[in-house]
């Protein structure tokens, strides 16, 4: 368990490079949430997302019994990829076009991509 939380929270810590124009986004998040006006706190908050979010998506992944061969690097790639898809279409989408009103781009849809892939490689690797 510990494992999971720390490759989603490494995983959340490397998605916000993707942020690093627009840091208006994690105080959008933190006022939407506790009505308060913060970027840090918007960042603790999506750090605690992304752990949350590998913790039960690692699980699923487990449960669901996929493995990849011989720890072969490119199944690994492979899994975070649809990882990564699968929260951005099951919860970072309706989330944040129901709830958040943020502006959908490219660089979100590959900065979540990204965190799938960053979260399963080092969760392969710690395992």
């Amino acid at each position: 368990m510990i494992k999971k939380i720390l490759s989603g929270l490494v995983g959340g810590l490397l998605e916000i490079i993707f942020f690093i124009n627009d840091m208006s986004v994690f105080s959008a998040i933190s006022y939407h949430i506790l009505k308060i006006n913060s970027i840090a706190v918007g960042i603790l908050l999506h750090l605690i997302a992304a752990m949350i979010i590998a913790l039960v998506g690692i699980s699923i992944i487990e449960l669901s019994r996929v493995k990849y061969e011989n720890k072969n690097f490119l199944s690994a790639l492979i899994i975070g990829v649809l990882f990564g898809s699968a929260v951005l279409s099951l919860f970072s989408l309706p989330v944040h076009l129901l709830v958040f009103p943020i502006k959908i781009t490219l660089t979100y849809v590959f900065a979540h991509i990204f965190y799938g892939v960053v979260t399963y490689l080092i969760y392969s690797l710690v395992k």
